[in-house]
């Protein structure tokens, strides 16, 4: 029988936040997509735009380092990514591009996914795994973008930056949970298991 803090009982827990968050994402896409230049003015206005700019230069000089790797041209002046091809196209990592959102669901599934009972090491190694992972799909993201971009076209790119990217990041922290629940978080120890233990 499961417990109320039990492993079971909080993959439910986080489970549900996944699945709702998602949701919610799925939802505000289109308006956010419609608002892009007007949410962009006022990040720019209460001064988030060099926050963002703090991100998005690195991710676009890790994409640049990426895409070379794999034999493809590219390369990063700011926040910007180009890729070479037969038409060269010039990409920006704006605000709605870093990522933002993905860690922002991590965060969510932290709250309820992180127990008291767990220990301190394995806690931190579920948040130090859970944020380096969420970057390198983020940094996988935009490379993909970026490619599909430059070769295939502009609808596809979009495609993938709305909507598959959103469903990735939840195939990716639904995963990251099952890993973390099995191999890295020990199971809740129950008041009667501890007084089993004594009488033992």
């Amino acid at each position: 029988m499961a417990t109320a803090g039990g492993p079971m009982m909080v993959g439910r827990r986080v489970g549900v936040v996944i699945a709702c968050a998602a949701a919610v994402l799925m939802l505000l896409t289109p308006f956010v997509t419609t608002l892009d230049d007007l949410l962009a003015a006022v990040a720019q206005r209460f001064g988030l735009d060099a926050a963002v700019a703090f991100i998005a230069i690195p991710e676009a000089r890790l994409v640049a380092v990426v895409l070379n790797l794999i034999g493809i041209g590219a390369s990063s002046d700011g926040p910007h990514i180009t890729v070479a091809g037969v038409h060269p196209v010039t990409l920006v990592i704006g605000w709605n591009c870093v990522g933002w959102q993905g860690l922002v669901l991590l965060g969510l599934t932290y709250l309820v996914g992180l127990r008291p009972q767990d220990s301190l090491e394995a806690r931190m190694h579920v948040v130090m795994i859970g944020v380096l992972g969420t970057v390198i799909i983020n940094l996988g993201r935009i490379a993909i973008v970026s490619v599909l971009a430059a070769r295939v076209g502009y609808y596809p790119a979009i495609f993938v930056h709305d909507w598959a990217a959103t469903i990735v990041t939840v195939m990716w922290l639904t995963g990251f949970w099952l890993f973390a629940q099995r191999w890295i978080l020990e199971p809740a120890v129950t008041s009667r298991e501890i007084l089993r233990e004594v009488n033992a």
